[in-house]
């Protein structure tokens, strides 16, 4: 196992990019491992790649026109880190909010993925919005305040 040369990690954010500008579950293992981690804000931590794509999956459903530009990254020793802003359309209006990913690699591919996001945006526009509290609870995402 050896970390991805600072070429391979420039090829990853390409693809990282491409995958945001059409993302889908299906898609996801284009950039992770069977057996990612993925840690992020308002969740437990998702363990392989179909807890990813499940969860992937409800977010879709909510917010369907998801997509991500990314703004910076840097790597070094192994370590990728990717500067972006999510945006979707929330019951008619634009939401975005910028996130941080920090990469590890396995063959190519991402096997942990370590997220930070400020949620506050999101849940202030789901919080004005409460003819968007029904899909948001169905979809899922809501599991923090569910219990």
């Amino acid at each position: 196992m050896t970390n991805p040369t600072p070429e391979e990690a420039e090829r990853f954010v390409a693809a990282f990019q491409d995958y945001w500008a059409a993302p889908s579950p299906k898609r996801m293992t284009e950039l992770l491992t069977d057996d990612v981690v993925l840690i992020q804000p308002l969740a437990e931590p998702m363990e392989g790649i179909e807890a990813a794509q499940a969860e992937f999956r409800r977010l879709l459903d909510w917010l369907p026109d998801l997509r991500a530009q990314v703004d910076h990254w840097a790597y070094r020793d192994g370590i990728l880190f990717i500067e972006f802003r999510l945006s979707a359309t929330l019951k008619g209006e634009h939401v975005e909010w910028p996130v941080v990913d920090r990469f590890t690699f396995r063959d190519g591919l991402a096997n942990k993925r370590i997220t930070w996001f400020d949620p506050l945006p999101l849940l202030a526009k789901v919080g004005k919005k409460p003819s968007s509290w029904w899909s948001w609870w169905r979809s899922g995402t809501a599991r923090p305040w569910r219990s």
